[in-house]
Formats: C-alpha cells, sequence, structure tokens
C-alpha cells in the first residue's frame, strides 16, 4: 500500500477529531442574564475549558509526532497499517473521553480513562514506529541512527504524561489536569533541548567522518 493513502487517512482523522472537539460547546445563551450571573456561568466553565484545551495540545502533540515520523516513512505494510490504525482509534476516542471529564469533573475513574486513551494514541504510534525502523524496514537504509532513536523519544512523551498524569489524579483531583498542564511545556522544552545535542552529535560525526576520508586524487 502507498504511504501517501495511510498518511492522508491520518490527516483526515487527527482534522476530524479535533474539529468534533470543537463541537461539545453547548452555545451560551445570555439573554436576561445580569452581568454577574453571566460572569458566574463562565466561571463555571472554566473546567470544561480546561480539559478542551488538554484535549487539544494532545491531539496537537501526537498530530506533530505523526507529522515527523510520516516523514521518513517511504513505504508501509499490513502490520504497520494496522497498528497506525489502532493509534487513530483512540485518536477518534479523545474527543469522547474529554466530554466525559467535563461532565463528571474530578471523578477518578474517568480521568484514568481519558488517561488510557491518551496513551493509547502513543503507544500505537511509537510501536509503529519501532517495527517501521527495526532493520530500517518502511525507512531509507541511509536514515540515521540519531534521527530514528530521537522520534522514538520523541513518541514516548505523549504516553508517558498520559500515564503520569493517572498518578496526579490518585494524589488529588485537580493534580492530574496538573500534571497535562505542566507536562507538556516540560517536554517541549526538554525535546527541544535533546534535539539540539543529537543536532550537535550529528554534525560532529559528518565532520569526524570528513576529517578521517582520504583525499580524492
Amino acid at each position: 500500500m502507498p504511504i501517501q493513502r495511510l498518511t492522508r487517512l491520518s490527516d483526515i482523522v487527527f482534522a476530524v477529531a479535533m474539529t468534533i472537539l470543537a463541537l461539545v460547546f453547548d452555545p451560551i445563551s445570555a439573554e436576561q442574564m445580569s452581568p454577574d450571573a453571566l460572569t458566574e456561568l463562565l466561571l463555571q466553565q472554566l473546567p470544561s475549558i480546561g480539559v478542551y484545551a488538554i484535549t487539544f495540545v494532545t491531539i496537537g502533540f501526537y498530530w506533530f509526532t505523526h507529522v515527523h515520523q510520516f516523514k521518513y516513512y517511504q513505504t508501509t505494510d499490513a502490520i504497520h497499517t494496522f497498528l497506525s490504525l489502532f493509534s487513530l482509534v483512540f485518536v477518534v476516542l479523545l474527543p469522547y473521553a474529554s466530554e466525559l471529564s467535563e461532565f463528571h469533573d474530578g471523578v477518578f475513574a474517568i480521568q484514568v480513562f481519558y488517561s488510557l486513551v491518551a496513551a493509547g494514541v502513543g503507544i500505537f504510534s511509537s510501536a509503529a514506529w519501532i517495527y517501521g525502523t527495526q532493520n530500517r524496514r518502511l525507512v531509507d537504509n541511509n536514515l540515521p541512527d540519531v534521527t530514528i532513536r530521537h522520534i522514538r523519544r520523541e513518541s514516548f512523551t505523549e504516553p508517558l504524561i498520559a500515564l503520569l498524569a493517572i498518578a496526579g489524579a490518585w494524589l488529588a483531583p485537580w493534580g492530574w489536569s496538573v500534571t497535562f498542564l505542566v507536562g507538556f511545556p516540560l517536554a517541549f522544552f526538554i525535546q527541544a533541548q535533546l534535539s539540539s545535542k543529537d543536532s550537535e552529535v550529528t554534525e560532529g560525526a559528518i565532520a569526524n567522518t570528513e576529517s578521517v576520508s582520504p583525499p580524492s586524487e
């Protein structure tokens, strides 16, 4: 199967999930409401807005990782396709998990369900990348090891944060959302630092190779 078909399907699923996420909000009717009542209503919506933001950022991070991985795939096969499809199943479930979290704010079982759904996206995405890069099965034979390791490490970030959020929820109901809100910016910063170091290692390896290569006659 051409990799372009799987890429196109994945992009559509991510776009649909983000669209469904935006449709769960009920319109607020401000008729015959005083400013104080409207302010109180908006304050009551803050937990729902927080869950929406967490879900949108989660899908966004996964989409970024998806784009990064599919930039290097040259083809796909049955196993890789099904691993990718299982990842997309959890992408579609994320808006549903988000809506449950909005209606049942602070319920531990719902927070665990949300975290497992969010982790499922990354677990199958990581499995697809590991399978596709093993022995350069679905990628270019010259793809550097440092690039493979970097994307593999990147794909572990989101599911790790989602699973850590379960521990945060166990400690306190607000610990679940705090883990997500702190985890993603922190992970982005760490990934940026590691990516910079990986680039330095790659450039150093290339420079060493060029310095030891015999001069052309």
